[in-house]
């Protein structure tokens, strides 16, 4: 049977200085708040001890210093230290592999070529009247009216 004082967060509480000590080394001090919580980690010798952020653009997170011992005499150490995102915080979408996000790109795409090649085909027939009535001469008249439209002085 387990020993009941392994799992007590006192020993763990007890460290905070040396807790607050890790995080300033990586923030500011006037970044981290008062400590909310003692939360043990599935190792029965680990427990991480979370504090209040006042982090701007990060409303929500809480810096999380992880502290751990050999045994359930030994005094705790910090082992890793790092801002978290709490209760409500703004966290990104959950990573979806490229393979899934080109399959999904890929069919979107292969659903617009068949639309633009029923498109070009109808273009196409339209297209097919234009170009033969580019084949035919233009009078002299429509020339001129093209060529004054085009800013080109017209041959008289």
């Amino acid at each position: 049977m387990s020993d009941p004082t392994v799992s007590d967060p006192a020993a763990f509480l007890a460290q905070e200085a040396a807790a607050r000590s890790a995080l300033a080394e990586i923030a500011p001090a006037r970044q981290i708040g008062a400590l909310l919580r003692a939360d043990p980690e599935p190792d029965e010798n680990v427990f991480t001890l979370r504090f209040a952020s006042d982090v701007p653009g990060y409303p929500h997170w809480e810096w999380a210093a992880v502290l751990g011992r050999v045994d359930a005499v030994s005094t705790p150490t910090v082992l890793e230290v790092g801002l978290m995102p709490g209760a409500g915080a703004l966290v990104p979408p959950a990573w979806v592999p490229w393979s899934e996000r080109f399959a999904e790109y890929k069919a979107q795409h292969d659903d617009d070529s068949d639309e633009d090649s029923t498109a070009d085909a109808e273009s196409q027939s339209d297209g097919d009247a234009e170009s033969e009535a580019a084949d035919e001469p233009m009078s002299e008249e429509t020339a001129e009216t093209t060529a004054e439209a085009e800013g080109s002085p017209s041959e008289e």
